[in-house]
């Protein structure tokens, strides 16, 4: 419900350094073999949870799977639909210089984190189990495993606090989709709008289990499409207004248009295929 949610920074904190640990958990249980055959997590966990590793392929050159994989990564970046807000609470700097400096590093450090974390859990992830690998893989892990509970602690601070941050890009897009910007303003349209929509959300994922395929499957659609697609529209969009003049601004060259026409059945192809691999493969 709050409008501000810069007091939630230190949250924010607190849930990275969970996930981070999270990610040094799981390398040290993957580098011990506690969840190996024989090791000491091993019997402890249900036998569609213990590793297993299958033998390579047909030999065929390329694993259409791998889509899938892509499409979870889609959903990894899906922050920069809240730049505008963060950029406009991020405090100036106290020299009076722009805050562009300041944005971009909390830009570059937050995307570059993510992406050593994502990649850090992955692999100890997959080397630690293989094709037994749930969907949340925490689910693997033996509830007596005392190092799984803390992690388990640190994904819950994770989620509670980037729960609002990610809400408020729900929140704020679905009034524009039904024409309601300015009506959300007033504090009673914007209690029930919240009230509303946490409760369409929370239903659902009482209903759906697993975490894969609903990552996976709009990570796919939606991911595909607001990475690569819609960046291109816009920047192709803004380009010809400039070359009209009735936009400022210098119009991109010849190379950066080719590029984001080249982007569009990209995020296309990506969207379908990906989209076509997670359903079969549900």
């Amino acid at each position: 419900l709050m409008r501000d949610l810069s007091p939630l920074a230190f949250g924010s904190i607190l849930g990275t350094l969970g996930t981070v640990y999270t990610a040094l958990f799981m390398g040290l249980r993957y580098l011990d073999g506690s969840y190996a055959a024989g090791g000491a997590y091993h019997a402890a966990i249900e036998a569609a949870a213990r590793p297993t590793f299958a033998a390579a392929g047909s030999g065929s050159l390329v694993n259409l799977n791998v889509l899938v994989l892509i499409s979870m990564l889609a959903t990894t970046f899906l922050a920069h639909y809240n730049a505008p807000k963060f950029y406009d609470e991020l405090a100036p700097p106290k020299d009076g210089s722009s805050k562009l400096g300041r944005f971009n590093l909390a830009v570059g450090g937050g995307f570059g984190l993510a992406a050593l974390l994502c990649i850090s859990i992955m692999s100890a992830g997959f080397l630690t189990f293989g094709g037994a690998a749930k969907g949340f893989i925490l689910n693997n892990y033996a509830t007596a495993d005392p190092l799984a509970f803390v992690a388990r602690l640190g994904i819950f601070a994770s989620v509670t606090f980037s729960y609002p941050l990610l809400f408020v890009g729900l929140r704020d897009g679905a009034m524009a989709l039904v024409g309601l910007s300015e009506a959300a303003k007033k504090p009673a349209v914007h209690r029930l709008a919240t009230v509303v929509l946490i409760t369409i959300v929370n239903g659902l994922a009482c209903f759906m289990k697993d975490l894969g395929l609903v990552t996976a499957l709009g990570g796919a659609i939606l991911g595909s499409t607001i990475v690569y697609v819609l960046p291109a529209l816009m920047s192709l969009g803004v380009s010809r207004k400039q070359k009209a003049g009735t936009l400022q601004g210098k119009p991109m060259g010849s190379v950066e248009t080719a590029f984001n026409y080249a982007m569009l059945p990209v995020g296309a192809f990506l969207a379908v295929v990906g989209a076509w691999m997670t359903l079969r493969g549900a």
